[in-house]
């Protein structure tokens, strides 16, 4: 596969920004620019044609204040809008080899002990930098970089359970350092990994179920953090969290906790889809790393029963 040329210009969206195509300027750069990791996120639609199109078409582009941008086909429909002929958009969408590529670079990533260079994992997908940065985010919701946090983060959790030591669970998982480990220890667990290993003996957990693009999740948090999100059947979940932690006070009937959640979930970035054709396993890893990044931008552990902020007044949590 040849390598997409290198851009020329910084991509269209931070690290941590999870709307790329969140304004209709970025959307319209999208469409000059045929973003193919744009295609599914939204669609153009050419008043003077009547014709409507996924970002990445080839078609000779349209003047700008003749194109509208639509969410969903049905509001294309709605307004009596074509499909192109071309690019076929309400076809399925042409991310099958992306998505055999991102989830081969998963793969790579949950067994890798060292950071990705991202140099390398896009060499060895065939695609520049910037292209394959761009579409696994796509795919994906976050950067190759996001994603093996998250599965670091999910090696320590189970090797604090099984590990001789706490300074074994922590090299074992990637850390090459106890201090590196503790200062992410927070967000991470929501505790000190010796709570951790004690089932979280004296800690108060609040938890409380939220909708996903897929299954509910049972999102569990303590004064200092997230310490758990599990998906599944709410008996399923509660039943999970208590063989976790099963010397914590759990409260399951915090309303403020519940409203809090809520809030932080209807959040835009919370309906960004990890792609279908992605194994289980990545795409759970994915939405529960979305999830947790959400809580800290949304959630203030020290008043998480509390009620929920209004729109703009949202308190953050700082991660490392």
């Amino acid at each position: 596969m040849r390598a997409a040329p290198a851009p020329t210009r910084p991509p269209a969206a931070a690290d941590g920004d999870l709307c790329a195509y969140e304004s209709d300027e970025q959307r319209w750069r999208a469409v000059r620019e045929r973003d193919d990791a744009a295609d599914g996120r939204f669609y153009y639609a050419v008043t003077t044609t009547g014709i409507y199109n996924r970002p990445s078409c080839a078609a000779r582009l349209a003047r700008r204040e003749n194109v509208e941008f639509h969410a969903s086909l049905e509001e294309l429909h709605t307004r009596g809008y074509r499909p192109c002929r071309r690019c076929q958009p309400g076809e399925p969408e042409p991310n099958r080899l992306q998505a055999a590529i991102v989830a081969r670079t998963c793969l790579l990533m949950n067994t890798a002990v060292a950071p990705p260079n991202l140099d390398d994992l896009a060499q060895s997908a065939g695609y520049s930098r910037f292209h394959f940065h761009r579409m696994f985010k796509s795919l994906t919701g976050l950067t190759p970089h996001a994603y093996w946090t998250a599965v670091r983060a999910q090696r320590v959790r189970e090797e604090l359970i099984r590990a001789r030591t706490v300074s074994d669970a922590i090299y074992q998982s990637g850390f090459t350092t106890t201090g590196q480990f503790y200062a992410v220890s927070s967000s991470i667990l929501g505790m000190t990994p010796q709570e951790y290993r004690a089932g979280g003996a004296g800690l108060e957990i609040h938890s409380a179920m939220g909708a996903t693009d897929a299954d509910p999740v049972l999102v569990a948090m303590t004064a200092t953090g997230v310490c758990a999100v599990l998906e599944g059947p709410e008996h399923a979940a509660r039943a999970r969290l208590a063989e976790l932690f099963p010397y914590a006070v759990r409260r399951a009937d915090d309303r403020g906790f519940e409203a809090r959640l809520a809030h932080a979930l209807a959040h835009p970035a919370a309906g960004h889809p990890v792609d279908a054709l992605l194994p289980r396993d990545v795409r759970r890893v994915c939405r529960h790393e979305r999830i947790r990044r959400l809580l800290c931008i949304h959630l203030d552990p020290a008043s998480a029963s509390g009620p929920a902020p209004a729109p703009g007044k949202e308190t953050a949590l700082h991660v490392s």
